[in-house]
């Protein structure tokens, strides 16, 4: 036992550190006339991510759409970002120094939640079976071998290593959504109640996964006998998050702002191809164990039977956020993975090297995203680096321009700005954007013609223009230049 703990422990610390140091590296190669943004995977919404926790720092505590220039009244959602933003401001860090110290402590939680529920399901191999779904991922390398790019790449809430190393609310928002599946020996009603209130907060999808998988568990279970335990798990997952879930939803289909965000936020799921490959190999392997499971009746790998069917199901289910229903996906195949292994291998050398070769097969993924997060630090890639002129005008914002001050901007720094200075912004997000096409061909045609320009900001309440350095605004009447940094200018609506 004191051994198996002490492998727990290396695997974690090892998996918390492959999740610092791509972003400490990143953080130490940039150069002096670079920032680095603090995002090595989608760097769009990460930035999204900060600009949530800005409204927190200047002390909201509701949240409004940051990149939509009338985001009308504030609603409790995005509650997690909003609480790290107070965080931040209380403590003296910056948001991305919160952010990271957030999503490495949802790390940690998130191996502790996966190894107790390998250690509950699995009566061997579950040491093997924590490492191959904390570090494994799928066959997306081969696929990329053959000009393909699969799920296994960038559908991060799908894999723990993914998930940790995408946000801040993927690895907590996993960690409870495992907890709160985990079989359990004696009931624990109050702690599923509360994780499932926090799950529904954190990671609305998680808790609505966890919800469908044990209510699916305890129906099965039912049909073979007497299943009280499970009922109570169901039921009290259930009760403590739906309420939150049910005013999340009616929410975002009924406020009118946010109600345009909710209906172009559309997450289609991949196609089953891409599915197969970028679960594989641990698929190939959990399907025959999910038939085992069902069929010798254990509790606990009947729960990741279940979990596995059910998502796959839900998956596929006609709605706008299909993909979602993918959280955590690849825990169940792993776990079902190795209890096959188990079952058609007795002699644990045999075990071991079937397992060693999974692992080999499922871990090149993950080594090309750090692989090439590393060389995305040296080449200081566009995307994830900001030039130094755009951030000292990004802090000139914050402190100059009014609360709520909408800036018209080139969408790369629409994308920024909301994380630094309490700013709105014709567009920078395809998803909180609301109207995003629209807004987006609007900002293109204001920079490329500039006869259109004037008739434009004399329909529309536009407090500041960040520049890339056209002098043809210096014609403009009603404008003035009130910062400039490089190539970079802001201007200013004159005061009348």
């Amino acid at each position: 036992m004191r051994r198996d703990y002490l492998g727990v422990v290396l695997l974690t610390l090892l998996f918390l550190l492959l999740q610092a140091a791509p972003f400490a590296s990143a953080q130490t190669s940039t150069d002096s006339a670079h920032e680095f943004g603090g995002f090595l995977l989608n760097p769009t919404d990460g930035f999204s991510y900060l600009a949530k926790m800005r409204q927190g720092y200047d002390g909201a505590w509701s949240f409004t759409l940051p990149y939509t220039a009338e985001p009308g009244h504030g609603a409790a959602i995005n509650m997690y970002y909003l609480l790290l933003g107070h965080v931040a401001r209380g403590l003296g860090w910056s948001l991305v120094f919160t952010f990271h110290a957030a999503r490495l402590l949802g790390a940690a939680a998130l191996c502790a939640a996966l190894y107790r529920l390998m250690r509950a399901t699995l009566s061997q191999s579950h040491l093997w079976a924590f490492a191959f779904a904390l570090f494994g991922s799928g066959l997306g390398w081969l696929a990329l071998l053959a000009g393909g790019f699969t799920s296994d790449f960038w559908v991060a809430e799908m894999y723990p290593f993914l998930a940790a190393f995408a946000n801040a609310h993927f690895p907590l928002g996993l960690a409870l959504q495992i907890f709160l599946i985990t079989p359990a020996d004696t009931p624990r009603p109050l702690a599923w109640l509360l994780a499932a209130a926090l799950a529904a907060v954190v990671y609305p999808f998680g808790w609505a996964v966890a919800a469908a998988v044990l209510c699916a568990a305890a129906l099965l279970a039912q049909l073979r006998g007497p299943a009280s335990p499970q009922w109570l798990q169901a039921a009290c997952v259930v009760a403590g998050g739906l309420p939150y879930a049910a005013y999340a939803l009616f929410t975002v289909t009924t406020h009118p702002v946010l109600a345009g965000w909710n209906a172009q936020n559309l997450t289609p799921a991949m196609p089953l191809w891409d599915l197969a490959v970028s679960l594989s190999p641990a698929l190939l392997l959990a399907l025959p164990g999910a038939y085992l499971a069902l069929r010798q009746r254990e509790r606990g790998m009947q729960v990741l039977a279940v979990w596995l069917l059910v998502c796959v199901v839900m998956l596929y289910l006609p709605f706008g956020l299909q993909r979602r229903m993918s959280s955590g996906l690849y825990i169940p195949a792993v776990g079902l993975a190795v209890y096959a292994l188990s079952y058609w291998l007795a002699a644990a050398a045999r075990r071991r090297l079937a397992l060693i070769l999974l692992l080999l097969l499922a871990v090149p993924t993950n080594l090309l995203i750090l692989l090439g997060s590393l060389q995305a630090s040296r080449t200081q890639e566009a995307a994830l680096y900001l030039h130094a002129d755009e951030a000292a005008a990004y802090r000139w914002l914050s402190e100059h321009a009014a609360p709520g001050a909408l800036l018209l901007a080139p969408a790369r720094n629409s994308l920024h700005a909301p994380a630094f200075a309490d700013v709105r912004v014709w567009y920078a997000h395809p998803f909180e954007t609301v109207q995003a096409e629209d807004r987006q061909a609007e900002l293109q045609a204001f920079f490329a013609d500039p006869a259109g320009r004037a008739a434009f900001l004399a329909a529309h309440a536009v407090d500041y223009i960040l520049w890339g350095g056209d002098k043809a605004v210096l014609t403009m009447d009603g404008w003035s230049r009130v910062y400039s940094s490089g190539a970079v200018q802001i201007w200013a609506r004159d005061a009348h």
